[in-house]
Parts: structure tokens; sequence; C-alpha cells
């Protein structure tokens, strides 16, 4: 579980019965790939993303925390991007003072997932459009491809169409409850949408089941 914003109890509450859970503050992708690198082949069965997003990454900040802000100024004059990102085209497009433990999305070692694994990203726009670029993929579906394309053909990525914020319950959303899973959510396989919600918390697994028999 790569932790990074938000204050959110309901998600590792809901893995409790699920196997061992790692959770990891994180302010590079670097840390992320490599963790994901350093397991075993068919381990991974979920990760969950609590970062910033949009349809072409999910973003991180070099020293940045929940606990510790990092400004604009600081970033530019350190270069402490150090963000994932769909592609090296993409990356040089969008990308901006890189620290250099930037990463893109070809640098993950997708032998490390099971078949079936789910990964959710609880960030703004990733399952959305490209600003300008509308029939290009966004990072989720660019995500799920890889995934499939490695074998893993009932694995699936989730990701905000929308802005995501943790208030589940509006503005009466206490610390305890914050959770980023509701608004449009989409569910892919293989680059191609199966399912889609509104709906508040988990998706479940009989779900993605169901709406993966219907491909």
């Amino acid at each position: 579980m790569m932790e990074k914003i938000g204050i959110t109890l309901d998600v590792p509450k809901d893995y409790n019965n699920d196997g061992e859970i790692i959770r990891k503050l994180v302010d590079s992708a670097k840390t992320i790939v490599d963790l994901i690198n350093s397991q075993k082949d068919n381990t991974i069965q979920s990760i969950d993303f609590f970062c910033h997003g949009d349809p072409v990454g999910v973003y991180f900040i070099k020293g940045s925390s929940i606990y510790n802000d990092i400004t604009t100024k600081e970033r530019n004059k350190n270069d402490l991007n150090s963000s994932l990102y769909i592609g090296k085209g993409i990356r040089l497009v969008w990308g901006w003072e890189l620290s250099g433990e930037d990463r893109v999305l070809s640098d993950i070692n997708y032998s490390k997932f099971t078949n079936s694994c789910k990964i959710e990203i609880h960030g703004c726009l990733t399952a959305g459009t490209i600003p300008g670029f509308p029939i290009l993929d966004n990072f989720c579906e660019d995500l799920s491809e890889y995934l499939y394309k490695a074998g893993k053909e009932n694995s699936v990525v989730i990701g905000h169409s929308t802005k995501a914020n943790p208030n589940i319950n509006g503005d009466k959303t206490r610390n305890e409850q914050q959770d980023y899973r509701h608004g449009k959510r989409k569910v892919f396989n293989n680059g191609n949408v199966i399912l889609e919600v509104v709906k508040k918390g988990r998706i479940t697994g009989l779900e993605i089941k169901e709406a993966l028999n219907k491909r």
C-alpha cells in the first residue's frame, strides 16, 4: 500500500484478512518501482496508491509527505519532481524539474503480480481524458495493458475519471472517516473499461469477477 495523502482507515481494514499488508510512505516513483521489483514473482495481489494524479501520471515530490509540505519554488529550485509517468514521451512533455527518481510504467516488472491482481489509484483523473488529446490512453488504461501483456489476464486497474477527495460523507466527514472510494471510478482490464461505479466504498471482488466474466 503506497500512502501519500489523506487519512484513510477503511482501506487497510478491508484488507485485514487478505494476507500481509505493506504500508509505506513514499516520495518518489523510484521507491515504488524498486519495492515492486524486489518482490517474488506472482506474489503481489493488490496495491493502493494514495497520491496526486492526472491522466498521464501519479505525482510525488522528493522530501514531501503528509507531514512536510514542499513549495513550488523549492520543487523547481531543487529538482524534486519524482513522479511516475505513463511513458518516456509524456515524461518529456509533462515532466518538470525531474529529480532522477522519476520513473515510467515500463520500468515496472509486471511478473511480480498475480494473475488476478488489483491496482487502485486514489487520486484525481488517472482514468480520465488527457486534456487536448482525448484519443490517447490514460494512466489506468496503459497500466492495465502492461499487466495483461505480462500474462495477468484477470488483472484490473481502478481509477477516478473525475477529481477525487477524501470527503466520502461530504463536508461532515470526520478525519477517521476519510475515504477516496466514492465518485465516478472506472475499472480497466487490458485497456478496456469493464465496469463503472459511483457508489461509496470498496468495489468488491465479486463485482470485479462478474465484470471480468462479461468481457
